[in-house]
């Protein structure tokens, strides 16, 4: 059974990791799509690999474009009708140590993280307001609940995430509207790919830090997106749904030893 046939999906960092696979996702539940990535090409390979006959449209555009998103929003309702659904998975993140960490970049990181899904949020919900119901998920992250090294600003803006969807969801809900969140652990996208690469993140301790022993992939998490969109989850919103091997259950902070 398709659960989101008809259902008009905006979705955010659509041109890899969580935001494609939500894409595929939703395209596969018969959705229809309008898809936003700043990266023109990444986008039109996501396009690619969608079912043939899926509605997508498809937006190069920041999410930090006030003014941008405004449009992408204003064309997908002239398209569709409405918009039903949203998923902010726009994001970055950088490492560096806080006592070197640069000025400029810490603001870029909360301006893309937590100010663009901002912007996101409250262009779509001015049309779910209209329809009187509406869902929307945001990509947090197990480091909106917990500190780490290096990520300091990275930590802050999904923390900052989590907080936006408290707050979104008791004022909207009695608009209709739900604002719920989907809390991963390292997922293997091509963002967390660059920082294996770069020797700066250990996903074998990573993996014996989590009591599932391993990391997150894209779909795991998309399908969180998909049921906290889906009517199952109607009465569910200001929740944060936890796709992360049981990482912020665990107490024991340090990774095991190998082969534990």
């Amino acid at each position: 059974m398709q659960r989101h046939t008809g259902r008009r999906v905006l979705i955010t960092g659509a041109g890899n990791g969580i935001g494609m696979a939500a894409a595929r996702f939703f395209a596969g539940e018969g959705a229809r799509l309008c898809l936003v990535d700043i990266d023109a090409e990444a986008l039109a390979a996501t396009l690619g690999t969608l079912p043939p006959g899926t509605e997508a449209l498809s937006h190069t555009v920041s999410v930090t474009d006030e003014a941008g998103i405004a449009g992408v929003v204003e064309a997908m309702v002239a398209t569709y009708g409405s918009i039903d659904a949203v998923v902010n998975s726009a994001g970055m993140v950088v490492v560096e140590p806080a006592l070197e960490a640069r000025i400029g970049i810490f603001r870029e990181v909360i301006e893309v993280n937590l100010i663009g899904t901002w912007i996101v949020c409250q262009a779509a919900a001015r049309h779910m307001a209209q329809a009187g119901s509406g869902s929307i998920v945001n990509i947090s992250s197990v480091y909106g609940f917990q500190g780490a090294p290096g990520r300091t600003a990275y930590c802050a803006s999904k923390g900052g995430v989590v907080n936006l969807t408290n707050s979104l969801a008791v004022e909207w809900g009695p608009l209709g509207i739900r604002v719920n969140s989907v809390v991963p652990t390292g997922t293997r996208t091509p963002m967390v790919q660059g920082l294996i690469d770069r020797g700066i993140y250990d996903v074998d301790a990573v993996s014996r830090r989590t009591p599932l022993r391993r990391i997150a992939e894209p779909e795991e998490v998309a399908a969180a997106c998909g049921f906290l969109v889906s009517d199952e989850a109607g009465m569910t919103t200001g929740h944060h749904l936890a796709v992360d091997g049981g990482w912020l259950a665990n107490g024991f902070l340090m990774a095991p030893k190998a082969g534990a």
